[in-house]
């Protein structure tokens, strides 16, 4: 049966009750020991992060569930190599990105650069240079823009971008794991961001004054 869903019958309360706030070492020790109904606490810890990750790349909700599915599996059967347990997300997290990367190379299907996770920031936050009501009010209006520029990039440049600046992944990472060389990388970003802000310019909605980094 599909990990995910076995978990989906383990209520959120029960998991604070038993240990919501346990490490994820102590789950992992605990799971390498033979209680692999433990496992499901790591489930319900991470998979509405790792869905959002999954659909940032492919952009379709039932293959998205399928790909965070599969990377728990993966990671089930691989716990017993992970040699740093207190990177159980990030481990994880690159398999999730590994396998939805993998979908989109087939499928050439559109990136969503909506991140569903609300921890941590994006280039959407660096849009302005200045904190005033006008500077925000702009702002709100330039993060609409600049998504749906964003998705009429093409492919190669919107992939890149969503994993620097949505994901959060260093330049060596992204070269990494998209097989590419490291200039390749530097390149698309710059293009990419040249792009979005060349088209804010034509739209009268960025001058020097507004940047985005």
């Amino acid at each position: 049966c599909k990990l995910t869903e076995h978990a989906a019958g383990f209520q959120a309360g029960e998991f604070h009750k038993i240990g919501g706030n346990v490490k994820d070492t102590a789950i992992i020790e605990k799971v390498l020991k033979g209680d692999t109904a433990s496992f499901e606490m790591l489930i319900l810890k991470y998979q509405s992060k790792l869905f959002a990750t999954s659909m940032n790349i492919v952009k379709n909700r039932e293959l998205a569930e399928d790909i965070t599915q599969e990377a728990y599996l993966k990671a089930f059967q691989k716990l017993d190599t992970l040699k740093d347990r207190e990177q159980f997300f990030p481990w994880i997290k690159r398999i999730a990105l590994n396998i939805a990367l993998n979908h989109f190379e087939k499928e050439k299907r559109v990136v969503d650069i909506e991140n569903d996770d609300d921890e941590g920031g994006s280039f959407f936050d660096n849009i302005t240079t200045g904190e005033s009501a006008e500077d925000l009010t702009l702002k709100d209006e330039l993060h609409k823009y600049v998504r749906n520029f964003v998705e009429a990039l093409p492919d190669k440049l919107r992939v890149v971008i969503m994993l620097r600046e949505v994901e959060d992944m260093s330049y060596e990472e992204i070269a990494e794991m998209m097989n590419i060389p490291l200039g390749t990388v530097r390149s698309r970003l710059f293009n990419a961001r040249q792009i979005i802000k060349d088209r804010l310019i034509n739209q009268g909605l960025a001058d020097g004054m507004y940047q985005i980094s």
